[in-house]
């Protein structure tokens, strides 16, 4: 029988995210990009309605989104795809965005706290709802580097600045996949998480090692 994250003390359970992170992890690969599909058109969808001239449609297969512009190449310059007879594509890998979700239950897993299921469905929508968002930056940057000037000529608002996608790519790869996941294992845990750090804090033996108080 598995002991309670409140039984153990910091190292023990650092080891045991760690250990929790290998199936979790190995799941999540082995599952493939299917259960993203929703989310790929949700931000597909998203983009086509951001920036109609530079994005045509949004495509996921094998972990590789690929968003298909309004643009292509003929003799080294950029035309629109009609005048072209193709459009240019940009691929991202979807990875560097979905393993927030193993992450989450892997620390979900360590801390062995199952009686909060409806907290976790709410969590999980959460980082879904986040990586659909993260695709959308995702994608926004390929499309904006492909293109590059004829991107920002067709793209004036604010939303389509460099500046703005490029704070938003650097979110949603490095920082949104790590802290959204522990901010929502924190929320969903609190009591767990509280009693976790008590007993941490509480050294074995203070209470048998505490003096007796003398009576008169």
């Amino acid at each position: 029988m598995i002991k309670r994250a409140a039984n153990i003390g910091p190292g023990a359970f650092f080891i045991r995210i760690i250990v929790a992170m290998i199936p979790c992890f190995a799941l999540w690969w082995f599952m493939g990009d299917g259960w993203l599909q929703p989310a790929s058109d949700m931000a597909g969808a998203i983009l086509e309605w951001l920036l109609p001239d530079s994005v045509n449609s949004l495509q996921l297969t094998d972990g590789t989104l690929q968003v298909v512009s309004n643009w292509g190449e003929v003799q080294g310059r950029l035309v629109p795809a009609r005048a072209a007879g193709y459009a240019l594509a940009f691929e991202s890998n979807v990875r560097v965005l979905s393993y927030s979700v193993p992450f989450y239950f892997a620390l979900q897993t360590a801390l062995w706290n199952w009686n909060v299921k409806k907290n976790m469905v709410i969590s999980l929508l959460v980082l879904y709802s986040v990586v659909t968002v993260s695709m959308v930056f995702l994608c926004a940057k390929s499309v904006m580097v492909g293109l590059g000037g004829a991107f920002m000529e067709a793209n004036r608002h604010w939303y389509a600045s460099r500046d703005f996608i490029a704070l938003g790519f650097q979110l949603a790869t490095l920082m949104l996949p790590v802290l959204v996941p522990v901010f929502c294992w924190i929320v969903t845990n609190q009591s767990e998480l509280r009693s976790l750090f008590m007993s941490m804090s509480t050294k074995p033996g203070d209470e048998s090692n505490a003096e007796p108080e003398e009576s008169e």
